[in-house]
């Protein structure tokens, strides 16, 4: 289908359709689209508001979301490729130090994260869409409906069972739009399939991912969690390594204070080999003494790693316990290390029914599982006793 605009033709998706015509209804200042992975919600909202910027003068558009970080890497990006796409981009107009765009009419698009207080605060618009909505809290939300003039979009994967937003789309001046993958005509093929195999890794999964509604129970398995920014004055740090080729290898930073563990992505890439690795260590000048736990089903590349110098040593394998060691640890993340943060919105129990499992789902979990096994090292290593000594006080 085809949306012809002046000169401007727009190769798009029933999803952006819903939105054209939910922005265009005067009575509706809510516009929400709940749906699963790739079912083109991010980029058909990215063509709404281009479109809305070109044929609207003067307009400000916010297009946010929890963290900078998250933003760059996601939609911002997005946005940029749909303008080179439609031949508008002009670099000219692109204020990366501002990080805003301006259209010849003056119309005008600013990208900014809701945890800058004082830019959450201060600024007014006529449109926001905020992306990944459901990271946001009700106050952030407040803050940005009170300075938004016309319209707020949301988009979000369904992944909490409560939310704000949930109470946001019964009201009468809100339009849902639920959209899967199906809903993308432009989905390769094997994309397709892999989120329709995801019913055969967890039911919960696939309700969330394909078919974009709410999962059955309370399944996320770290919500503890906070952001960290900066550097941190530590006592001890170890590296968690989990090995992957097809799947991202990820080598994580954990260091620790007390009981506190502040984690930070170094490594999360596809299609590394054992040399590959060890190159993308050495220009990262990851510390050869620091003991690096890594995933003991690979010993091969353990073996590979001592040779090199290493500080390499075997996870533990008990993964409920892990798991048990991180939900006992205040685990603070780095707001820049963007894999580590999907992971964990992402990391659920699987389930049976409505019943809950101690197992988690094996996907999304490479950066999951390179911590846990540094996380529960550390908290093991700190009980270690030695049995061939008896001690008596006296």
């Amino acid at each position: 289908m085809m949306i012809q605009m002046a000169t401007l033709d727009i190769k798009h998706t029933t999803v952006f359709e819903k939105n054209y015509q939910a922005l265009q209804t005067e009575d509706l200042r809510f516009i929400i689209n709940q749906g699963g992975s790739r079912s083109s919600k991010t980029y058909s909202i990215c063509q709404l508001l281009i479109i809305y910027c070109l044929t609207n003068k003067n307009k400000v558009v916010s297009i946010v979301r929890k963290s900078f970080p998250s933003l760059r890497g996601s939609v911002m990006r997005d946005f940029f490729e749909v303008m080179r796409e439609l031949n508008l981009y002009n670099q000219n107009e692109h204020h990366k130090t501002e990080n805003t765009y301006n259209f010849s009419n003056g119309s005008l698009v600013e990208f900014f994260a809701v945890d800058d207080e004082q830019k959450l605060r201060g600024r007014k618009r006529d449109v926001l869409w905020a992306n990944e909505a459901n990271q946001l809290n009700f106050e952030e939300f407040n803050q940005l409906n009170m300075r938004t003039s016309e319209k707020l979009i949301f988009d979000f994967n369904p992944s909490d069972n409560f939310h704000w937003l949930y109470d946001l789309i019964v009201r009468d001046t809100s339009k849902l739009i639920h959209s899967t993958y199906k809903d993308n005509p432009f989905l390769p093929k094997a994309q397709v399939k892999e989120i329709e195999e995801l019913i055969k890794v967890d039911e919960g999964y696939y309700r969330i991912y394909a078919l974009g509604e709410k999962s059955t129970g309370k399944t996320t398995i770290f919500t503890h969690w906070k952001y960290y920014e900066g550097e941190i004055d530590v006592k001890e740090t170890l590296y968690g390594l989990d090995f992957g080729y097809n799947h991202p290898c990820s080598l994580i930073e954990v260091s620790f204070i007390e009981n506190q563990a502040y984690v930070r992505e170094l490594i999360y890439e596809s299609g590394l080999t054992v040399n590959d690795l060890i190159k993308r260590m050495e220009e990262l000048n990851i510390s050869k003494k620091t003991e690096m736990i890594c995933d003991w089903a690979r010993p091969e590349i353990i073996e590979e790693l001592r040779r090199s110098k290493y500080n390499a040593k075997n996870a533990m394998k008990a993964v409920k316990e892990g798991i048990d060691s991180v939900k006992s640890t205040e685990l603070y993340i780095h707001k820049e290390s963007l894999n580590i943060l999907k992971e964990v919105s992402s990391y659920k129990w699987k389930t049976n029914g409505d019943v809950v499992l101690d197992e988690p789902v094996k996907i999304y979990d490479d950066a999951m599982d390179a911590m846990r096994y540094a996380i529960h090292w550390w908290k093991k290593k700190g009980k270690k006793t030695d049995t061939n000594y008896f001690r008596i006080h006296y």
